[in-house]
């Protein structure tokens, strides 16, 4: 038996996160979950807002480090420097070097090829993202040089290209979460829908009736239409354009919706007057926000505020932690219903 936390699925990115930044994760075993709750395997049971239990968890194989990989080519000061974590995105692992270890980039890029069959491209972060598309560049360091690959999550497969669209990896588990609220016959929009991610995993995962995505970014709407081919998809449609254009459109028809998604966590709350103008009674919003840990409320706050703004009355459903972008700072979304 394997002492494990108990992790609501909603919050499973956030719990994960800690687990790894404090250093308690319990290596060697494979997850268990059902259909509410995740289990993490932990070294020690610790002061933290969660349940303990103990669980029959299957042994992993186990997998050598990074550190260990290069601890024969790496002082132990380097060795220090190294950063632990990596994005993998597809066939593409996106690293961080530190400033003391740029000489040796190389080398940790090779080791991470081997110790990751799956991987075939090695990029490091140039900057963090910017502008209105919230885009990244990257180095090139080994394997193959490209910036796209093929991504498998929720059952769809998605085209991205990592330079040319903002995905999230680490937002699938939250793609699911409300996917799994849809209800049959909705019409769902998805405002900033990228490559489609929350468009796919909806249609291939619900009954809903049609989603509508609207992209800004003329490259993720091409990479959005490509993966609707890709997954044989009919129910979706995508426009690329301003929400802020695109909307007073739909509005000129009378068009409402049933469910409304803001995955834009910097500045979804700018967008909120266009949410409601096609929202009616009943319809669910789901808003991202960034806050620091302990103030989620602000979130709902800033959801009060637009409602009232716009003299809607709203009732908020919950408010849910679905990634850590910084310490100490992660991604919330209000779902909250029309009332």
């Amino acid at each position: 038996m394997v002492l494990c936390v108990k992790a609501k699925l909603s919050e499973a990115e956030k719990v994960k996160a800690y687990l790894f930044e404090k250093e308690l994760f319990l290596e060697g075993y494979r997850y268990e979950k059902d259909d509410d709750y995740i289990y993490f395997p932990v070294k020690k049971e610790f002061d933290f807002d969660i349940s303990f239990v103990q669980k029959d968890l299957e042994e992993a194989p186990k997998k050598e480090s990074l550190k260990e990989v290069l601890k024969d080519a790496l002082s132990d000061e380097e060795l220090e420097l190294l950063k632990k974590s990596m994005d993998q995105v597809g066939s593409i692992a996106i690293i961080e070097i530190d400033e003391g270890l740029e000489s040796k980039e190389q080398l940790i890029a090779q080791a991470v090829l081997k110790r990751n069959p799956s991987i075939t491209t090695v990029l490091k972060k140039n900057g963090g993202h910017e502008g209105e598309l919230r885009l990244q560049t990257y180095d090139f360091i080994a394997g193959e040089d490209t910036r796209e690959t093929i991504v498998q999550e929720n059952g769809v497969r998605l085209k991205i290209d990592v330079e040319g669209v903002y995905y999230s990896v680490r937002s699938a588990t939250e793609r699911k979460r409300v996917a799994s609220m849809v209800k049959k016959g909705e019409h769902v929009l998805v405002m900033f829908s990228g490559a489609a991610p929350y468009p796919c995993v909806i249609a291939k995962n619900t009954e809903a009736e049609e989603i509508v995505g609207i992209e800004l970014n003329e490259c993720g709407h091409e990479l959005g239409v490509e993966n609707l081919k890709l997954n044989k998809i009919d129910n979706v449609v995508l426009v690329q354009g301003d929400v802020k254009d695109v909307i007073p459109e739909f509005q000129k028809k009378d068009v409402t919706f049933d469910r409304i998604i803001m995955p834009l966590p910097h500045t979804s709350n700018d967008f909120l007057d266009e949410a409601f103008a096609v929202a009616k009674k009943g319809t669910v919003i789901h808003l991202y926000d960034f806050e620091k840990e302990g103030e989620f409320e602000k979130a709902a706050e800033k959801v009060q505020e637009g409602a009232k703004r716009n003299k809607k009355p709203i009732k908020v459903l919950d408010v849910v932690a679905s990634g850590q972008h910084s310490p100490r700072t992660f991604r919330v979304c209000v779902d909250f219903a029309i009332q």
